[in-house]
Order: C-alpha cells, then sequence, then structure tokens
C-alpha cells in the first residue's frame, strides 16, 4: 500500500466515523426530545407496547398542537387603571405617547371557543428599538372571554411601530401591528 493510498484510507475511516458519531448524536437527540415531550421511546407503539400511529392517538399528527382554537371578537387598545381594574378605552392602534405620561397600558381582549380546556396561546410584543417579549398563557376553560394587558414603561422611549403577534402552537392567530406617536 503506497502512503496516498494509507493516507486516503484514514481520510475515508476518519469521515465514515465522524458520520457515524453524527447519527448517533442525531438519534439520542430525538430519543430524548421524545421523552421530553411525552412521546413513547418505541417509535409506533404506545406506552403499553400496543401498536397505534400518532394519528390515531392523538387526533392529528404528533408535530400538531393537541386540540383547537377559535378566537372571536377581538379587541385591541388601551388600558387604564380605574377602582383597582383595567378599564378598556376601546379599540385603537395609534397611541399618543404623551396622553398615556410614564406608562401606556395595552390590552387585548377577545372570546374564544376551544375543544378543550388548558388550551396555551402564546404572545409575542415587539416594540421599537428593543428586544421581543414572549408570554404564554393558558385558557383554562372550553370557551368564554379573555383580556391580556401589557404595560410600556416609559412610552416616549419606544416612539415608532410595533406589533403584538398572537400564536398557538406554530400558528399565527392574528398579529395587532400600533403606532406610538411622540405627542404632548
Amino acid at each position: 500500500m503506497t502512503s496516498e493510498e494509507a493516507t486516503h484510507s484514514r481520510t475515508f475511516k476518519a469521515v465514515v466515523g465522524m458520520r457515524i458519531g453524527v447519527v448517533i448524536s442525531v438519534v439520542c437527540l430525538l430519543l430524548t426530545m421524545d421523552n421530553y415531550f411525552g412521546v413513547p421511546y418505541s417509535w409506533g407503539k404506545d406506552a403499553d407496547g400496543k401498536e397505534s400511529s400518532h394519528t390515531e392517538a392523538t387526533g392529528g399528527f404528533s408535530w400538531e398542537m393537541p386540540g383547537r382554537v377559535s378566537i372571536y371578537d377581538l379587541q385591541f387598545g388601551p388600558a387604564v387603571l380605574k377602582d383597582n381594574q383595567l378599564k378598556f378605552l376601546g379599540n385603537g392602534r395609534s397611541f399618543n405617547a404623551g396622553l398615556f405620561g410614564d406608562r401606556l397600558t395595552l390590552m387585548i381582549r377577545f372570546s374564544y371557543n376551544a375543544s378543550q380546556s388548558e388550551v396555551p396561546l402564546k404572545f409575542i410584543i415587539k416594540l421599537p428599538e428593543s428586544r421581543q417579549y414572549e408570554e404564554t398563557v393558558r385558557l383554562m376553560s372550553r370557551s368564554g372571554q379573555y383580556s391580556y394587558h401589557f404595560t410600556i414603561h416609559n412610552p416616549r422611549d419606544f416612539f415608532g411601530s410595533g406589533s403584538v403577534y398572537l400564536y398557538y402552537g406554530f400558528s399565527i392567530v392574528d398579529v395587532l401591528d400600533f403606532t406610538i406617536m411622540p405627542g404632548s
């Protein structure tokens, strides 16, 4: 065997070894994720060892969120604290920072119907020139009304356009765009 063939052989073995290592790492990661999300280790079998499919057991594919949610009568606007409760001032998408002083509280309220209780909704708030904020809430009953609010401290520091994204799993439910304007 020439030195060139020996070098080629070592390179081939190293590449094969790295690929096997990557495959083993991916399989271990998948098994860890499956255990974390409550999916049994053996694909194609449920926790009791019986043959089943994910679509049969959960009513959907394994990557889908369980259940469904319908949101209607969605309203977005400012709110003020009155008698120790937040009072919704009405739908609006443009806010004069001068009218609210050093705190601008925005409220999202809606009615909903869900196929099960404890449906998780994620709110992602993006303000101008700042990091996004995320919060997941759970709708405790199968239907009803829900109000979500967040406060922007010193709104004069956030002039421009912002957005609130509402997600259910990987599906976007709605995007609420708003503008904070300077004013006296």
